[in-house]
């Protein structure tokens, strides 16, 4: 049984609705309509929408949260956060290993063993196999 089919029992933030793992976790409760990252970003709602579908196909279902910085994805707790450009999408998410590759626009050690990964997506065919691994290895954390 993988650590995602096991049931945690969520916390529930009574102001928002967010669920966290860590009861009381640190968070903005200030609600961002999704439409709002869209305006006039059109190649950026058509990357969103690619990855999003390729996120969908490799983990199944999950939430979306959009905040004001960003749009995350989330299962018991956000794998992967994505933030809209005019003309491309810049997508995070932390792993448990570092990774050296020239695909990452950046990365930075947040603790022993995590590592939070940035990146940049400008066409469709950047959304590939190995982007998925990565997302899944995010999502399996």
């Amino acid at each position: 049984m993988n650590a995602k089919s096991e049931i945690k029992e969520l916390w529930t933030c009574p102001k928002c609705g967010r669920q966290f793992e860590r009861q009381g976790q640190s968070h903005s409760c200030r609600p961002y309509a999704l439409e709002q990252h869209f305006i006039q970003k059109e190649t950026g709602r058509l990357l969103y929408e690619v990855f999003k579908k390729a996120v969908e196909k490799q983990v199944g279902a999950f939430k979306i949260e959009s905040l004001e910085c960003c749009i995350h994805f989330v299962s018991t707790s956000a794998f992967v956060a994505v933030k809209i450009f005019k003309d491309k999408i810049r997508v995070d998410f932390s792993l448990s290993s570092p990774l050296k590759n020239e695909r990452f626009s950046q990365y930075i050690q947040m603790s022993a063993h995590r590592y939070l990964y940035y990146f940049d997506i400008t066409t469709v065919d950047e959304i590939d196999d190995e982007l998925m691994r990565w997302v899944q290895e995010a999502y399996d954390l």
